[in-house]
């Protein structure tokens, strides 16, 4: 269970909408036959759905997530074993650090679409996840070259999993990650949490779906 994560995402109560049933006496008995007609179905909520899924992606073996993984992320880059390397250390750190899989991937992506660990910002931000260098030199990651896919995306996890255990909600922790906590980051950087959850989303959705497919054949 990725309990930071979810401590995040679990902030509202999932109530359940109760109808009352019409009943009537059966003729000439005075007493009520009619069977109990069933309460109608509680309305499933967005973030009931969202939880559910995070549940079963964390419940996943990392054996399962990285294939799928490495078909997403090959859609931004055709470097074979580049995008094998990326799928592992995200997986990696995924586990290490308690973040989902799918919530790193997206925000690797919406940093750095092409995927190109060498990348660089007009503001300094480095490398895959796009971590400012003076977050470089945490001794969990062993490293502090921001260019080198693993420890960049070691850096990266940490900076997010931090965000996520100070905040309340995964959009704050986000928009910390952005940069964006007055809004004068960048223009329109308070989209930045939607674009990556919406990515995760799918990304989520793929993992959990590749996963049903193979235990289904199986």
């Amino acid at each position: 269970m990725h309990a930071i994560f979810m401590t995040a995402l679990l902030t509202g109560v999932f109530g359940l909408v109760m109808g009352s049933s019409n009943r009537q006496p059966a003729p000439g008995t005075g007493i009520d036959m009619t069977p109990a007609a069933a309460p109608p179905a509680a309305p499933v909520s967005r973030a009931a759905t969202t939880a559910d899924s995070v549940r079963a992606e964390s419940a996943l073996q990392a054996a399962l997530v990285r294939p799928h993984l490495e078909i997403y992320f090959a859609r931004f880059n055709a470097d074979q074993v580049l995008v094998r390397r990326i799928s592992r250390a995200v997986v990696r750190e995924a586990q290490r650090q308690q973040v989902p899989p799918s919530l790193i991937a997206a925000v690797l992506v919406t940093e750095n679409t092409t995927l190109k660990p060498e990348a660089l910002s007009s503001v300094g931000a480095v490398g895959l996840m796009q971590v400012m260098p003076f977050h470089a030199g945490a001794a969990l990651c062993g490293s502090s070259d921001l260019t080198d896919v693993d420890s960049n995306i070691c850096h990266g996890t940490l900076i997010l999993a931090r965000n996520l255990r100070r905040t309340q909600t995964t959009t704050a922790a986000l928009l910390r990650y952005n940069g964006c906590v007055r809004g004068t980051n960048t223009p329109d950087c308070h989209r930045y949490p939607s674009k990556v959850l919406a990515r995760a989303g799918k990304v989520r959705q793929q993992i959990l779906a590749g996963t049903n497919a193979l235990e289904a054949e199986g």
